[in-house]
């Protein structure tokens, strides 16, 4: 039965454990600052697998390497551009990693074959005080089964992967509730893969004009970046994308509305959910909502698209690829 561990600080003798676990090749769910990771040694190849196989994840999605600090990365990258640098001074720690050429050290299955390698350093004090105490980088996707709703909460790890991990660590909910803002610094311009808690507005008053990727990777097709496939962060229950203040006609079957600023007047059954009309909130709030409604037994989710803007660009990213239709 896999072993769940309350910490209450980067102190927490829990660490030490867990660091033991992944010095051995083990694997150990943590919190950062966005979601729940799934720890294992980065260099250890053989540790890196059992995430692969523990999640169902395809081997063409590379892998984040979570490291304590810049000199922790350098070893990780064949190029540290002045970028980079400045990137780091202001964002590390926190929720923003950046895609770079990769060193010899970074094992081929971290970066799915290709040539690059995703770094990021937590804010979390949890996830620092395990990095530094395992002394090497952690290869740490979302704790959950690829494609399926990330985790904010320990025990949304417990119930997606069960015995598949040997240690879970709770440090309590997640702050940002979404992943990072990937941004891929290997090309001749700067690249959002994956938008997040950073929004391109802060990123272009710090380095400039940059590009935002928003397409759709066919399962199969090697990934820059984890979050590029068509589907991904899925709950159980089937999600609808409606127009803000759509409302329902009719419903059949246990049906809830999430709706943004208002709630419309629904058919009797349905349960309404109302969201603040914020993007921060609803970003914090959204994968810890669905979670609630899966556990609820709801089979079909209809929820009202975000506004259009920067702002809620992480927020409609996820919705899309969580109502994407499931892959056979």
């Amino acid at each position: 039965m896999t072993r769940l561990r309350q910490v209450k600080g980067p102190d927490d003798p829990a660490i030490r454990e867990a660091a033991e676990i992944l010095a051995s090749g083990g694997l150990v769910a943590f919190p950062t600052e966005t979601v729940y990771g799934l720890g294992a040694d980065g260099l250890n190849p053989e540790a890196v697998a059992r995430i692969y196989a523990a999640k169902g994840r395809p081997v063409t999605n590379p892998m984040i390497l979570h490291v304590a600090d810049v000199a922790s990365a350098m070893p990780l990258v064949a190029q540290w551009p002045a970028t980079a640098q400045t990137l780091a001074e202001r964002y590390w720690p926190g929720p923003l990693t950046l895609v770079l050429p990769a060193s010899e050290a970074v094992p081929a299955i971290v970066r799915a074959d290709g040539p690059t390698v995703a770094l990021r350093c937590p804010a979390h004090p949890v996830a620092q005080a395990l990095i530094r105490a395992v002394g090497r980088p952690l290869a740490a996707p979302s704790a959950n089964r690829s494609q399926h709703l990330s985790p904010t909460l320990a025990g949304h790890v417990a119930s997606s992967l069960g015995e598949a991990v040997d240690l879970i660590l709770d440090g309590g909910p997640t702050k940002a509730g979404l992943e990072s803002t990937i941004l891929d610094l290997s090309g001749l311009r700067p690249r959002i893969l994956r938008p997040g808690p950073v929004t391109p507005a802060e990123l272009e008053a710090i380095i400039g004009p940059l590009d935002i990727w928003e397409g759709m990777v066919e399962a199969g097709t090697r990934q820059e970046a984890p979050g590029m496939a068509e589907r991904h962060y899925a709950p159980r229950a089937r999600l609808e994308l409606v127009a803000r203040g759509a409302g329902l006609s009719s419903a059949t079957g246990p049906v809830a509305y999430v709706g943004l600023g208002t709630l419309p007047a629904l058919p009797p059954g349905v349960r309404g959910v109302l969201l603040p009309l914020d993007a921060k909130a609803v970003a914090a709030r959204l994968y810890a909502l669905l979670h609630e409604l899966d556990d609820a037994g709801f089979a079909r989710i209809v929820m009202e698209r975000p506004p259009e803007g920067q702002a809620w660009l992480a927020v409609r990213d996820r919705l899309q690829r969580a109502s994407a239709k499931e892959m056979a």
